[in-house]
């Protein structure tokens, strides 16, 4: 009995635990310039491509995202969308994006 007891308090002290210091996980922040940008885990601002729940945004050199933006990467052509999400296989004015996200076709 003394065993289980013995587990039992492990356990809630580790949840606790848990609670009191919650894993570091990357996030967005905005800047005084409203800005958005991604503050990885070690603190440094993520530039350049980004996947994060199966959405690919794009920073800049200054970490800053891009919405609404044309973006050319490797001679292809990726359009972000106002919530600067690359949007794929889909028209954007005249413009087709394949399911990679490139630049496909005009109308």
């Amino acid at each position: 009995m003394k065993k289980k007891a013995g587990i039992s308090l492990v356990l809630t002290l580790a949840c606790l635990l848990l609670n009191i210091f919650p894993a570091m996980a990357g996030q967005w922040v905005q800047t005084e310039n409203k800005q958005w940008q991604y503050i990885k885990d070690d603190g440094s601002k993520a530039t350049g491509w980004l996947e994060l729940d199966e959405k690919w945004y794009y920073l800049d050199e200054n970490g800053n995202r891009k919405c609404d933006y044309w973006c050319k990467e490797d001679g292809y052509w990726y359009y972000l969308d106002e919530e600067g999400v690359m949007v794929q296989n889909t028209w954007v004015d005249n413009y087709y994006v394949d399911e990679t996200g490139r630049f496909e076709k005009k109308r």
